[in-house]
């Protein structure tokens, strides 16, 4: 996992709104953040430059459920 940090901001493109949010401290793969402007729940996926996309939260079928399909 890719990370720095950083004393100044760094910013980072909203996918969603196309507005620019601030990110401060360590800059890394997987650091969820919210943007400001519109409310959408993002993660850092590049570092170098820094670029954001949604966060999805990864489901995970019970075994026991393909077992019955």
């Amino acid at each position: 996992m890719v990370a720095r940090s950083s004393d100044q901001a760094v910013a980072a493109l909203c996918p969603d709104c196309d507005e620019d949010i601030l990110l401060q401290g360590t800059i890394r793969i997987g650091r969820r953040v919210a943007c400001p402007n519109c409310g959408a729940d993002l993660e850092i996926v590049e570092t170098e430059p820094v670029e954001l996309d949604w966060y999805y939260e990864e489901e995970y079928e019970d075994e026991e459920d393909e077992e019955d399909e």
